[in-house]
């Protein structure tokens, strides 16, 4: 059976060979790469992962994840790192009745703010991780994200997979989505 993550990265290694189709004359070369891939694959990403996508949204997770491999992983298969970033951030939860939820946020944080007044309004129950107060969870977050910045929701499933979504309108779509 194939997974979720098995298909995605199947997906975006079939637009890869689309996109160097396209652009064999120049051997690949596209400034405007994020584009592309977003308007080819736009229909595809919303059908498996039950959300629908518009192409600025992609343009822009493709120019994070892009950024963020570039970063940490130069060397590592993008296509597996593309599957994994869109998995955390956009794939619903298994049961989220079984989910721990914890936000790593600082007090002082508007985007934290927000992200609080939203746990509030949907009344689910999330730990606050306060990585201004705490070199703990600071050092827990540098190390699972490689940066500091918040907030992050890190969702643990009851099987132990461990997700760290990043960004306040994501974590809030996804609380609302699926807890709310």
């Amino acid at each position: 059976m194939t997974t979720l993550r098995d298909r995605l990265i199947r997906l975006f290694d079939l637009a890869a060979k689309a996109h160097f189709e396209a652009f064999k004359t120049v051997n690949g070369e596209d400034a405007d790469w994020p584009v592309w891939y977003a308007q080819h694959l736009q229909s595809e990403l919303s059908n498996e992962l039950s959300r629908q996508f518009t192409v600025s949204e992609l343009v822009y997770c493709l120019i994070e994840v892009e950024t963020e491999r570039q970063a940490r992983a130069p060397d590592a298969d993008w296509r597996t790192l593309y599957a994994d970033h869109f998995l955390e951030r956009f794939a619903p939860p298994q049961s989220p009745a079984a989910d721990r939820l914890e936000l790593y946020q600082t007090a002082m944080c508007p985007f934290c703010q927000i992200v609080r007044e939203a746990i509030g309004r949907i009344g689910v129950d999330v730990k606050l991780r306060d990585v201004a107060a705490s070199r703990e969870f600071y050092d827990e977050l540098y190390a699972a994200r490689g940066r500091g910045a918040v907030p992050v929701l890190k969702v643990i499933s009851m099987d132990g997979v461990v997700r760290w979504m990043p960004e306040s309108r994501d974590i809030i779509r996804y609380l609302e989505t699926h807890y709310g």
